[in-house]
């Protein structure tokens, strides 16, 4: 069965006390789905491709992270032939950003229903040679492309939910749902209780009143003295404004 990563992760544990008349969605879909072809660095900010300028641009996402966020993270380590491996699930600090011109200053914007128009996983990789004080970067690599899947996401009274109906199925299922916070107008928690056991998207609204999810993990390969490889993984979800 095919399935959306972070959805599965941190919301099918989860049920709201909210529901939503499936009925609509059906009657949502009927209609044709804006169709728009989104280049993979959509709204992404990279760190420019220089010694010492990559460090300061990628340091000035930290300004962004809140005590609420740090205590979201949880990080996995090992090391393998004189390579050290960090993953980080649910990074909250990757280094393929969402642009900061995508900010929700007015949160009120959110509330509402909205039609997925793209769902895809996009891998990042930048890469330092340290003793050549060089920077380099692989094309951005398509990993995987479910926009076809029709998807309803629903805002309202701080609670979020999440409808999918996959090719050839005939009903809208609920993946599930939970309470929501936006934290300083940039990341979306989802979560049941307590903050801590949150899945943190990048979230934002484009000039064009596209809604964006930026789902992160992050790999980082360091071989000390030599490289280091930095890996960011985008689930990346794009909705547009049903009513």
């Amino acid at each position: 069965m095919r399935t959306f990563s972070f959805i599965i992760i941190f919301l099918a544990i989860v049920t709201g006390s909210f529901s939503q008349n499936k009925e609509d969605f059906e009657q949502l879909a009927s209609t044709p789905k804006t169709l728009k072809i989104f280049p993979l660095s959509y709204k992404i900010l990279l760190p420019r491709l220089e010694f010492r300028l990559w460090d300061n641009d990628f340091d000035k996402f930290y300004s962004y992270l809140t005590p609420a966020l740090k205590k979201t993270q949880a990080t996995m380590s090992f090391n393998s032939n004189g390579v050290n491996t960090m993953i980080n699930p649910n990074s909250i600090i990757p280094h393929a950003q969402l642009d900061t011109n995508t900010i929700i200053k007015n949160k009120e914007l959110l509330l509402g229903t909205w039609r997925m128009m793209t769902y895809r996983s996009i891998r990042f990789n930048d890469s330092v040679d340290i003793k050549g004080r060089k920077y380099y970067r692989i094309a951005d690599t398509l990993l995987d492309d479910k926009s076809n899947d029709e998807v309803f996401a629903v805002f309202a009274d701080n609670q979020f939910q999440l409808f999918v109906k996959e090719p050839g199925k005939e009903k809208f299922k609920k993946i599930g749902s939970s309470k929501y916070s936006i934290e300083n107008n940039r990341y979306l928690m989802l979560y049941k209780l307590f903050k801590a056991g949150s899945g943190v998207s990048q979230i934002g609204i484009d000039e064009n009143g596209y809604l964006i999810l930026n789902y992160p993990r992050v790999i980082e390969n360091v071989k000390k003295d030599e490289y280091i490889s930095y890996y960011s993984i985008i689930e990346q979800y794009i909705f547009e404004k049903s009513k």
